[in-house]
């Protein structure tokens, strides 16, 4: 009666999560946050479901059997594919990123059968579980792998998921300035503090099976993944503004930026037709800002403004017409300002580029040859390259 006790806790905690995760998927902004606001869908019908699988209420709700073992499949991906998409928030949801949710389609498909079937039968199959002492069996009339061994894929599945979060978002780390991570400390604490807790959860967890034999009884394993959810939430809640992504990194366009809202904002500015095309450009920029942000596209040497335009959906027109009304800036001059502020961040904070000669900086920023970024830096700063960057080098 006392594990049926704390499993009612466990029920309307699923409820929360699920609001909370439908909230989420409503709200407008990043595709990050409708994968975030995925993930507590998830979780909270496997809470939600978990009251009814606990002995000996599953016998007499058996239609929730077998429900919340595909859902398992989807907590590794939901968590990477959110991670990506807030560090990357320009990139598009391609169909190769469906590949991901294959093991939870397969595995939900093998049981169809098994959810159409009569109450019988599924009886049968509960009494089997009960008698084996667990819910991963070695033997089923259903499934075309036993549940023994999806135990195993799924830990696997995970383990492979959290390794390959933790890659990318320290590989990101390198690649952004320290000034940078520190202007996004609170996202790189929320990141990494999360990842965190899903190695302690999965920690946990092996230890909880090695430990007890009765695999039936799974209220630690659920307290667990409630506790790590609960507290993202929490955190979530006091800071909202981590949805929006990281910080961009301010070059000029966001001094610009803040003139275009004082001018928007301004009673004695106000000019409905202007206001329109001023928000509009800001948008525009915006995009072309986190687009260069997140990709570093101003690294290839060859990019050109039909390109940016294509990848961003925008008419090559527009993007002109904004970086020239609210910059004053030329598409070439914009690209060499985000190469020149990647060489001046990279020459102060990564040691191995003091030693570099201006010759080896140009290329690396993605200038095609010395006398381009010799002329870019002479318009964009008023100086020489030597001179500008004389004060970073050894």
């Amino acid at each position: 009666m006392e594990k049926i006790t704390i499993n009612y806790y466990l029920y309307f905690l699923g409820f929360l999560f699920f609001a909370f995760g439908a909230s989420l998927m409503l709200k407008k902004g990043l595709l990050a946050t409708r994968l975030l606001g995925f993930q507590f869908l998830q979780l909270g019908i496997q809470l939600y479901c978990s009251y009814y699988i606990q002995v000996p209420i599953i016998f007499e709700h058996p239609n929730y059997f077998r429900i919340i073992s595909p859902l398992f499949y989807l907590i590794g991906p939901l968590s990477y594919l959110f991670q990506h998409f807030l560090l990357y928030p320009e990139r598009k949801f391609k169909r190769v990123y469906f590949l991901h949710f294959l093991p939870f389609a397969f595995h939900f498909l093998e049981f169809v059968p098994l959810y159409l079937s009569p109450e019988s039968i599924k009886l049968a199959e509960i009494s089997e579980v009960v008698k084996e002492s667990t819910f991963n069996t070695h033997y089923s009339n259903f499934g075309l792998i036993s549940m023994s061994t999806h135990i195993y894929l799924k830990g696997l599945s995970y383990i492979a998921y959290m390794i390959w979060t933790a890659y990318e978002l320290f590989a990101y780390y390198q690649s952004v300035s320290k000034s940078f991570l520190l202007k996004n400390r609170l996202i790189v604490f929320w990141l990494t503090g999360d990842l965190v807790l899903k190695i302690i959860v999965l920690g946990c967890h092996i230890a909880f099976n090695i430990i007890y034999h009765d695999h039936i009884q799974t209220v630690a394993r659920d307290f667990l993944y409630a506790g790590e959810f609960a507290i993202m939430a929490l955190f979530l809640f006091l800071n909202p503004r981590l949805l929006d992504g990281p910080y961009l990194k301010g070059l000029v366009f966001q001094h610009s930026h803040r003139e275009i809202q004082e001018k928007v904002d301004a009673p004695m500015y106000f000019d409905a037709e202007k206001s329109r095309i001023n928000v509009k450009n800001k948008s525009i920029l915006e995009k072309l800002d986190r687009y260069f942000e997140s990709e570093f596209i101003f690294l290839k040497p060859n990019i050109s403004l039909n390109l940016v335009a294509q990848s961003l959906k925008i008419k090559p027109r527009l993007i002109r017409i904004s970086l020239q009304e609210e910059l004053d800036f030329s598409f070439t001059d914009y690209v060499n300002s985000w190469r020149i502020q990647y060489a001046e961040e990279q020459c102060r904070d990564n040691p191995r580029w003091k030693s570099y000669k201006i010759e080896v900086i140009a290329t690396e920023s993605g200038f095609g040859t010395r006398q381009s970024f010799n002329a870019a830096v002479k318009k964009l700063k008023g100086v020489s390259p030597g001179q500008y960057f004389a004060k970073y080098l050894n």
